[in-house]
């Protein structure tokens, strides 16, 4: 009898113990862990990792290089030619932190450093030649068009007067164009360019630089080299783990008048400034970041379930998708439905306030009608699709590639002789990549610590559970066959017979 009670009580102490401690209490163990060492508490490690990220990212430039400017600017077909990648030690850090203990935020400026990488651009040094559209001819005279047409003869003179060119084009080294500079002569004497001029000389022409006296420098990208990104602030995620790295003002606003307001999703800020995320993530609820280069958040959506160095992730990916056929992105356009950006594009006039337009690398996943004027261009899902692999539990992205096309709202200029003959067309200048794939050291680190430990609790809890229901069904089966040998078969006796007398 004691026998069997001590293998259904032993049995049914098994089970319980998987079971709650399994399934039940492990899981909730495990979260408050790794959501009291994930967030933005001062003097933590993931604070540190925030601040400044301990490792740098591939930013990578492809140029398009114009091999027909001749053509182009009498209003034929433009032949590009992708030369790249230039790649740079992108490195990330934030100065001016300043915290709120009430809000549970921190607010920060971002601050991104870029150093040429000669050994990962190899061959490439950076002094190949290119020839592309001139930012500060093209672009002024655009912009001027749109926005201020009767100033456009103004304007024209004293492009002609600063730049001396006799083609819309500029060829000079890579270095030359986006980060040492190309040079705006500001010593000419005529009206027209002492007006121009103004911009560089009060500082407020983002990229540009002072060699002289008379002269500037202006680059691509000089403007976002080691200068302040904005200021943020975010959600540190001690009181409420799922709140972690939200946005919830950027530049002490909480949220843009960059668009229309018809309807307002455009200007909303969500996300966080993809320096941190969450933890415990599902894949419904997919990953939003606020971009303030592109004046916008951006989501991406799940796609797949995979392994990076042998770490379990979800893939989230990302494109510019149809503007036009999302009610909800109407507010990007001109005038929805009418007049909205082509399919896999973004109009950011109203961001950048020049005549750009964002997009995938080649137009990847773009309107047929944007390769109507371009030879040269072939677009690979692989090569130009934005995507990021998450480890959900701790919400960390593994490996990610955030990939942007950036192309000139193109239009002839009717007051600018080198200009005139354009055709309209959205040319590609260059497509940029942030590549960051960590270390295997760290996901070694994951596989080691973080899944060596669900594993053990993993085995526990079904060992426990399979033991305790077989010691279970080992008890009934010992109960019942003790019942049966144990049934007493009764047998009425004989009665005996009668004694005679």
């Amino acid at each position: 009898m004691l026998y069997y009670k001590t293998v259904f009580f032993g049995s049914l102490c098994l089970l319980g113990l998987g079971t709650i401690m399994g399934f039940f209490g492990f899981p909730i163990f495990l979260k408050n862990k790794i959501e009291s060492e994930f967030n933005l508490k001062e003097g933590s490690e993931s604070r540190k990792s925030w601040e400044q990220l301990p490792i740098p990212i591939d930013f990578k430039v492809y140029v398009f290089n114009i091999t027909n400017p001749t053509n182009v600017q009498n209003g034929e077909k433009v032949i590009l030619e992708e030369i790249g990648p230039f790649v740079f030690d992108e490195w990330k850090d934030k100065y001016d932190i300043e915290d709120n203990e009430e809000n549970d935020t921190v607010s920060f400026n971002m601050r991104n450093t870029f150093t040429f990488n000669q050994e990962k651009s190899y061959p490439l040094t950076g002094e190949e030649v290119i020839t592309m559209p001139h930012p500060l001819i093209q672009m002024t005279a655009i912009s001027i068009k749109r926005g201020n047409e009767p100033m456009l003869p103004f304007i024209s003179k004293a492009l002609m007067d600063v730049f001396n060119q006799t083609s819309p084009f500029i060829t000079a080294s890579f270095m030359d164009i986006f980060f040492r500079g190309i040079p705006v002569n500001c010593g000419v004497k005529s009206n027209e360019a002492k007006a121009f001029c103004s911009s560089f000389n009060s500082g407020t022409i983002k990229g540009s630089s002072r060699i002289n006296d008379t002269f500037f420098a202006f680059g691509l990208l000089a403007g976002g080299n080691s200068t302040d990104g904005g200021r943020f602030t975010v959600k540190r995620g001690i009181n409420e783990s799922e709140d972690l790295g939200q946005v919830v003002c950027f530049n002490g606003e909480e949220k843009l008048t960059v668009w229309s307001e018809d309807p307002p999703t455009c200007n909303m800020i969500s996300g966080t400034d993809s320096t941190i995320f969450s933890t415990f993530r599902t894949e419904q609820e997919g990953v939003t970041v606020f971009s303030a280069e592109l004046c916008q958040s951006l989501k991406l959506d799940f796609e797949e379930k995979r392994h990076f160095n042998g770490v379990k992730v979800s893939k989230f990916s990302s494109d510019f998708g149809n503007i036009k056929n999302d009610r909800t992105k109407h507010c990007f356009c001109k005038d929805a439905p009418i007049d909205c950006p082509l399919k896999g594009t973004l109009d950011l006039h109203s961001c950048v306030k020049q005549p750009m337009i964002a997009s995938s690398p080649h137009f990847y996943n773009g309107d047929r009608r944007l390769f109507e004027n371009i030879i040269g261009l072939s677009p690979n899902e692989t090569r130009h699709k934005t995507f990021m692999d998450f480890e959900m539990i701790t919400g960390s992205p593994l490996n990610m590639a955030k990939r942007i096309q950036f192309n000139l709202d193109v239009e002839p200029i009717d007051t600018l002789d080198v200009m005139k003959n354009l055709s309209r067309m959205v040319m590609p200048m260059f497509w940029v990549e942030e590549q960051l794939a960590v270390p295997t050291a760290i996901t070694d680190k994951i596989k080691g610590s973080l899944y060596l430990v669900i594993k053990i609790n993993n085995t526990f809890k079904w060992i426990s559970v399979v033991v305790g229901m077989a010691g279970l069904c080992v008890f009934a089966f010992l109960n019942y066959t003790k019942k049966d040998v144990e049934e007493v078969v009764t047998v009425s006796p004989k009665q005996r017979p009668r004694s005679r007398h």
